[in-house]
């Protein structure tokens, strides 16, 4: 069995109304201008902000789900807590693609980096019984402001989101 990883945030990742999550090129926030490709920013508030988009389960995909945010922020103090709701749709003419709730919903607490724009990769487990290769999940990645825990007073910046799991 082999561990594997993609990225997840494709061009169809959208932020939600607030304003308080957006996309800008990496060079805003970082000192060096070399790598300038674009990042989510996840600004610091007291509410639930967040990103969303959609994916397709791997064919080889057999069990072991998880979702991993690879962020990094300007501050070096705190907490940030991540939340992550999704829900996987199969068949054929089976299931709708227009659901009101979400199927799965978990969450975590990472602290900050230790030093400015460290990378951080916390990860949070999905039940393997949710997905099935093939499947459409939507999902909403939500930097959650409203938790006591989320005590981090700048930006969280998100460079990627990965999906890991495992195959046969």
């Amino acid at each position: 069995m082999a561990t594997h990883q993609i990225p997840i945030l494709g061009w169809q990742a959208r932020p939600d109304d607030s304003g308080d999550v957006f996309w800008e090129p990496a060079s805003i926030k970082q000192t060096n201008g070399l790598w300038n490709y674009g990042v989510w920013i996840f600004n610091d508030t007291a509410n639930r902000n967040g990103l969303y988009g959609a994916f397709i389960v791997p064919q080889n995909y057999v069990g072991s789900p998880a979702v991993k945010p690879l962020w990094t922020s300007t501050g070096i103090t705190g907490d940030v807590e991540w939340d992550f709701d999704m829900r996987a749709i199969g068949g054929d003419d089976t299931e709708s693609l227009d659901q009101a709730t979400a199927q799965e919903s978990v969450n975590t607490n990472d602290t900050a980096p230790s030093a400015i724009h460290e990378r951080m990769l916390p990860s949070l487990a999905l039940t393997a019984g949710n997905l099935a290769a093939g499947d459409l999940v939507q999902f909403g990645l939500f930097r959650d402001g409203t938790d006591a825990g989320d005590t981090m007073a700048a930006a969280a910046i998100l460079h990627e989101l990965i999906f890991e799991y495992a195959d046969a």
